[in-house]
């Protein structure tokens, strides 16, 4: 049955349902279309029984919808949800402040609701996101339950939290060196943050990086020669990316690209925000995983920008884009704008799998777009080591194999040790 949410049938596990532990999915963010994070983990789950799973999110979050039928139980957390940064009104920062803080002080109920439902549904392990603040009850609820806890490191945590509580780092390092020593099995999304993780807290984790589906043959390009203008296509909401994404907007607006050689082109934009209507650039919104895939389809390169700025370096070193999975599956040519370090960059330089620029400068970025333009060997050689990462790195069978194979041996160990006098 097709999910009207997002137009992607989901997958069910060829596991024997009776043969898999029944697991508490505890994070901020139901498993969803809402943003890269919640993508993966989407992906993920859909691989897991739903009569095997139970979950425990924020109501404050109810906007991210899941799939239809996706878990046994769901149970949203009661929580306060700040006024965001429209609007003017003196006092809406302090009353945010102290909706954030009233959302601290009952993390410790929310460990408490989760060992009920524990007890309730007779769960096995405990699954969650290094995200906000709402996996640290977790943390609290495996230590009670003495329940193996499975851990997903997306992103750099301590910063991110720091900075939205005004508290200083050291708070929130400590704090996470103990939750990441607590977790009986970690997966990060990259090498790079793999590296961190052991060389900052002494742990060690699993990589797995972001992940989807193979594309169906219908989908796929054809060897057809291009009979249409240059199209681009970037989906994403510009976090840590904006100053690479203006500049490829720049020399669209501009007409920059007609002294490269590319008279026509057009930008497709799939982004939860709006810029200056342009003839060349076309806005789609924020849309379903299958319209994503249509557009990608159509399109001719696939953009993936990253930020050149200092703020964002901690992030860009140890991140992957959820989008990636999705643009290496697609057999379509891709163009990266980014740092050298970062992640992303030195993943596609190992795999020469896309076109890179790691200047952030107009003349390189338009080069390259013309080199992918008038090269169509070039481009479809480029695609065809990405579709090859695909089948290394991001296929989404082989990871949901491997994550019901992680929790069953870590149910099985904890029952084997419990045993023990």
């Amino acid at each position: 049955m097709e999910n009207p949410a997002d137009g992607i049938s989901p997958v069910l596990t060829a596991a024997p349902t009776d043969s898999v532990p029944t697991i508490l999915y505890f994070n901020s963010f139901p498993p969803s279309n809402w943003n890269g994070g919640t993508v993966l983990i989407r992906r993920l789950l859909r691989g897991y029984p739903p009569e095997k799973l139970i979950a425990l999110t924020l109501s404050a979050n109810n906007f991210a919808k899941p799939d239809p039928g996706w878990c046994r139980r769901h149970v949203e957390f009661p929580s306060l949800k700040d006024w965001g940064s429209r609007g003017i009104w003196r006092f809406k920062g302090l009353i945010n402040r102290l909706k954030g803080w009233t959302n601290w002080l009952m993390l410790p109920a929310a460990a408490f609701c989760a060992i009920r439902l524990i007890r309730k549904h007779s769960v096995s392990a405990i699954l969650t996101v290094a995200a906000g603040t709402f996996f640290l009850p977790a943390v609290a609820a495996a230590r009670w339950t003495k329940l193996p806890l499975v851990l997903i490191v997306h992103d750099d945590w301590v910063p991110i939290v720091a900075q939205a509580v005004s508290v200083p780092q050291w708070v929130f390092r400590r704090i996470f060196r103990a939750v990441l020593r607590r977790a009986d099995h970690i997966f990060v999304i990259s090498a790079g943050m793999q590296e961190k993780l052991k060389v900052e807290y002494g742990v060690d984790s699993e990589v797995q990086m972001p992940a989807t589906e193979p594309w169906e043959p219908t989908l796929l390009p054809s060897p057809a020669e291009r009979n249409h203008a240059l199209r681009i296509f970037y989906s994403g909401n510009g976090w840590a990316a904006w100053d690479s994404l203006t500049l490829l907007i720049r020399l669209i607006r501009e007409k920059t690209l007609r002294r490269y050689g590319i008279e026509d082109v057009e930008l497709h934009l799939c982004a939860p925000w709006k810029i200056d209507a342009d003839q060349n650039i076309i806005q789609h919104g924020w849309v379903s995983e299958s319209e994503v895939r249509r557009l990608i389809a159509s399109a001719d390169v696939l953009f993936l920008p990253y930020s050149f700025e200092t703020e964002y370096q901690a992030f860009t070193r140890t991140s992957f884009p959820a989008k990636a999975a999705d643009y290496v599956a697609s057999g379509k040519a891709i163009l990266i704008l980014g740092p050298e370090e970062s992640t992303i960059c030195r993943y596609a330089e190992q795999l020469r799998c896309a076109e890179l620029v790691t200047e952030l400068n107009e003349e390189a970025l338009a080069q390259a777009l013309s080199r992918l333009a008038s090269a169509e060997d070039y481009r479809q050689n480029l695609a065809s080591n990405a579709q090859r990462a695909f089948a290394l790195n991001h296929n989404i069978f082989r990871q949901r194999e491997r994550f019901i194979e992680v929790v069953k041996e870590l149910v099985n160990h904890k029952s084997q040790t419990s045993l023990v006098p």
